[in-house]
């Protein structure tokens, strides 16, 4: 599993989807879904521990969240594409 730090309005791209951090409140976040159209599949609001399922072996966990940050466990199959992106 790769772990990757990221805060609000940072994203990560993960093959074909963007995972973006929506917000972060307390012991939830907000994460925004969308494809490689930029069509948004989904805001999902989760808690520490819980995973959504992006593709058939693609996850998204989140391990860990605090005050300004999120970090998101990404278990997907050898030579998945992931790449960060900075607060824009």
């Amino acid at each position: 599993m790769l772990v990757l730090s990221r805060k609000t309005n940072e994203s990560v791209f993960i093959d074909s989807f963007e995972v973006k951090v929506g917000w972060i409140r307390f012991n939830k976040v907000q994460l925004l879904i969308k494809d490689s159209s930029d069509s948004e599949l989904g805001k999902h609001i989760l808690y520490d521990q819980q995973k959504i399922d992006l593709a058939a072996e693609i996850k998204v966990i989140i391990v860990l969240i605090t005050d300004d940050k999120v970090r998101l466990g990404i278990e997907a199959p050898r030579g998945t594409h992931i790449e960060r992106s900075e607060f824009q």
